[in-house]
């Protein structure tokens, strides 16, 4: 019964990175709700194999409800894909969000979000917005800006990375072994 039941909690706390085969892409962004809570999140996915498919993809959000006292972080699953704008030279790319999400530091819930990426063909960011399943559903939902956390160098990269996921995790390696790749 104890083996039993500590396979059923590994699975359940394995669930969320099942559909992740290989880390490909690791960035970072932020954002501030009309409450005034900020937000960060890394977007780890894998290869996009073309325009308009969709690869799986794991967002981890960091934010504090104390003014940075404390810390909280929730993940969920997502699908990640980009398109051309139909009236611009730009890629957009979509960012859609499962239906739930779990909280892997703290306590609390959290609602999974969406997002819209906005970027030039070199690569170059140029705008992005946030909405929450909840707000998705009304008619009038409620953006907010989402901006480009720089990400400067490889020593960068990890110190952004530490603030997501512990070493003792599966995806720490990953994302340490991808940030080696801009030394």
């Amino acid at each position: 019964m104890k083996s039993l039941l500590s396979v059923a909690l590994l699975l359940c706390f394995t669930v969320f990175q099942a559909q992740l085969k290989k880390v490909d892409l690791a960035d970072f962004y932020n954002w501030t709700s009309d409450d005034g809570v900020h937000y960060q999140f890394i977007l780890v996915s894998e290869q996009v194999k073309s325009m308009g498919v969709e690869a799986p993809a794991i967002i981890r959000v960091r934010y504090s409800l104390d003014g940075g006292v404390s810390y909280k972080i929730a993940e969920f699953d997502a699908n990640f894909s980009y398109e051309e704008d139909k009236n611009s030279d730009d890629l957009i790319v979509n960012i859609r969000a499962g239906k739930t999400a779990r909280i892997v530091e703290g306590t609390g819930s959290y609602i999974p979000d969406n997002f819209t990426l906005h970027y030039d063909r070199k690569g170059n960011y140029l705008k992005g917005y946030q909405v929450d399943h909840d707000e998705l559903q009304k008619s009038n939902a409620t953006y907010a800006k989402v901006f480009a956390t720089p990400n400067e160098n490889s020593d960068h990269m990890r110190k952004l990375i530490r603030l997501f996921y512990q070493s003792s995790e599966p995806m720490y390696r990953d994302l340490m072994l991808l940030a080696a790749q801009f030394d």
